[in-house]
């Protein structure tokens, strides 16, 4: 039996506990207007997901196997070249003997957990699920039983109701507060804190910290909350909500030309969503760009690129 429908009318959680009792085995299809997913579901339990966003995966991927990012992208590219798209790269990489045996098992549930917490957090998308034998490309994966899985995203959802009480929205900015005083919480500062806050400047918000870090959104907004109500930072709305766009073009357009001179041509930008303001799609577009230049014209020239992309988009907001 074939299921379909609106996730704005039927909540992706009624979905995936519906086909977990029920037990069913098949493939439920999910598409966002900028994302899309496979779930891959035997006799109710998970066995796998594949979706057309690689950010997750590369997180993971320099965190857990100390992969170097050029490793990464150079694996992503290969995959790119022959197949021409990057939908289903995660099953390749997979797939690929990228990952050691000895951290297979971590690996995997990391990936499958974060990357499921993720999606069901989305919402104006649709799902249709095909109920059907699941392909063999699939036959590394180890079934997970949904239900723990879902237990943990309604706990992250019941937590980023409180966050968001006092962090309203990821365009703010975070600085750190040099004269702490009152009656504060205390916090252990744990190197992976550490490393949030060492991002914390005053001039980065809150989605720039976001896409800088290897640690999961849930992780990072958490722990800036808890930065917050210890006293070590405060936030502030962003100084300015709207990015003068064509100047952000012209700098963008003036970067490349500088760095690579007539090859800057070569580099497809797609102006609109730098247009857009859209500050999510403006650093996902950076990194593409970054990749592309890796890639294809001056692997030597790509990080550079990167950090000036990424420096003036900071600046701009």
């Amino acid at each position: 039996m074939d299921i379909k429908g609106n996730i704005t009318n039927l909540e992706l959680f009624d979905v995936l506990k519906f086909l977990e009792i029920s037990k069913k085995t098949g493939v439920l299809n999910l598409r966002f207007e900028n994302f899309a997913a496979k779930l891959f579901i035997k006799e109710g339990k998970l066995y796998f997901l594949s979706i057309s966003d690689n950010n997750i995966l590369e997180k993971l991927a320099v965190k857990l196997l100390d992969m170097g990012k050029k490793d990464y992208l150079q694996i992503l590219e290969k995959y790119r070249t022959y197949y021409k798209t990057t939908a289903g790269f995660d099953i390749y990489f997979f797939k690929s003997e990228s990952i050691p045996k000895s951290k297979e098992n971590e690996f995997t549930s990391s990936y499958i957990s974060e990357t499921l917490n993720y999606i069901l957090f989305l919402t104006n998308g649709e799902f249709a699920f095909d109920e059907k034998p699941l392909p063999d490309i699939i036959n590394f994966a180890n079934p997970m039983d949904l239900s723990p899985i879902l237990t943990e995203c309604k706990k992250r959802r019941d937590e980023l109701s409180v966050i968001s009480k006092v962090i309203p929205s990821k365009n703010y900015i975070p600085s750190v507060v040099t004269n702490r005083s009152g009656n504060i919480r205390p916090l252990s500062l744990t190197p992976t804190v550490w490393n949030v806050l060492s991002l914390v400047d005053g001039k980065k918000s809150i989605n720039q910290i976001l896409s800088l870090t290897v640690e999961n959104d849930f992780f990072v907004l958490k722990t800036l909350y808890n930065l917050l109500q210890s006293g070590y930072i405060k936030v502030d709305p962003p100084h300015n909500e709207h990015l003068n766009r064509q100047e952000l073009i012209n700098s963008v357009k003036k970067v490349l030309k500088e760095q690579l001179g007539n090859k800057a041509e070569k580099v497809p930008v797609d102006y609109n969503v730098l247009n857009s303001g859209d500050k999510q799609a403006l650093t996902k577009t950076i990194q593409d760009i970054e990749r592309y230049v890796y890639m294809f014209i001056d692997d030597k020239k790509a990080a550079k690129i990167d950090y000036l992309l990424k420096q003036m988009l900071m600046n701009s907001i």
